[in-house]
């Protein structure tokens, strides 16, 4: 039997509207009519409502997961949870950083220095200007840094859909 055939068979027992019926469990009204209406699946939160205020008959619903890292099976208390403790999730966590920090030849990218990411003697170039003064002129000429931005842009490319990239 479906949760849809259970709602039904459940609410026609006790001859109550979904309204009521939804009072009862605890839950939005709408939540009921979309599991009736379009068989929608809802999650464990709302199956423990159900299993609270009508008992162990709905906890047949429950959506068990298994753990990503021990491989055990549990029941998660939101669709985002993806292991059984906070130890395997402390260990998919450790996973995950370790994955991601990792280049092609193996070495950690966060703990690269500015010479080891752009050659030993890699030297950024100071700008011309410091960011006060270009920021003083661009008020004075253009009124904010934004406008004067936007007029550089306009005058490298020639119309404003150029500038804008479109």
């Amino acid at each position: 039997m479906t949760l849809q055939e259970k709602l039904v068979e459940e609410i026609e027992k006790r001859q109550v509207t979904r309204a009521e019926f939804a009072k009862i469990v605890g839950v939005d009204p709408t939540v009921i009519s979309s599991v009736i209406k379009h068989n929608r699946s809802i999650g464990n939160g709302t199956i423990k409502r159900f299993v609270e205020a009508f008992g162990k008959q709905f906890e047949q619903y429950y959506e068990y997961k298994n753990c990503e890292i021990c491989g055990e099976k549990f029941l998660p208390r939101s669709n985002k949870i993806r292991t059984c403790s906070d130890e395997c999730a402390r260990l998919l966590k450790n996973q995950i950083t370790v994955q991601w920090t990792r280049t092609s030849n193996g070495h950690s990218i966060a703990r690269e220095t500015d010479a080891q990411r752009f050659g030993r003697n890699a030297k950024v170039a100071k700008p011309k200007v410091g960011i006060a003064e270009y920021n003083s002129v661009a008020r004075e000429e253009f009124g904010s840094y934004g406008q004067r931005g936007a007029a550089e842009r306009l005058a490298q490319s020639g119309t404003m859909r150029e500038s804008m990239g479109l």
